[in-house]
């Protein structure tokens, strides 16, 4: 009697594991996932000069391989984006990683909006005469909570010597305004 209810267990096992074997054979193979593409390491980043408002960052979009170099200081007052709104805002020059605007002004609050579709940007160094950069607004993800500014060698020269750069800058809502930036200490080449 033992011997035929070991006989049974064994055939039981044995069919659990056929279907086991079965069941496991029909889910969906998930192949091994190579290895992410080699990328070039980030180029060292100057360490802030004392007293500076700048820091150094390595960006890189989503879809460039290279990693850049950006350097943001901030704005030394906030500034009226509308509907009585106020946000703070950042001067940012990058060099790489995919970006295509060498010099930008960015909202703290993304509902401010600049107005300023391919226009003269003003910018005064140190209270110095007023200097034009083209700039824009319009922006791969629709936003306009950036203003861009296409000369950015022009401006990182600039701002390389002065230790204020103030833009006088347009936004809906509320419109025509100053906003400024304490700029000195910048470590940038080229």
């Amino acid at each position: 009697m033992r011997w035929a209810l070991g006989a049974a267990i064994f055939v039981l096992l044995l069919a659990l594991g056929a279907v086991a074997i079965g069941v496991v054979s029909r889910l969906p193979q998930s192949p091994v996932a190579p290895p992410p593409p080699e990328t070039a390491p980030a180029p060292p980043l100057p360490p802030p000069a004392i007293g500076s408002q700048w820091r150094y960052t390595a960006p890189r979009t989503a879809t460039s391989p290279d990693v850049g170099v950006e350097a943001c200081a901030k704005s030394t007052a906030d500034i009226q984006i509308g509907a009585g709104g106020r946000s703070g805002a950042t001067l940012c020059l990058r060099r790489g990683g995919g970006y295509p605007y060498a010099g930008s002004i960015m909202l703290g609050d993304m509902h401010g909006q600049f107005v300023c579709q391919d226009c003269r940007v003003i910018a005064r160094f140190d209270g110095g005469a007023a200097e034009s950069f083209d700039g824009t607004a319009a922006s791969t993800d629709g936003t306009s909570y950036a203003l861009f500014i296409r000369d950015g060698v022009r401006l990182a020269g600039e701002l390389k010597h002065a230790s204020t750069a103030t833009f006088t800058v347009i936004l809906h809502g509320a419109g025509e305004q100053d906003v400024t930036f304490n700029v000195a200490g910048l470590r940038w080449s080229r």
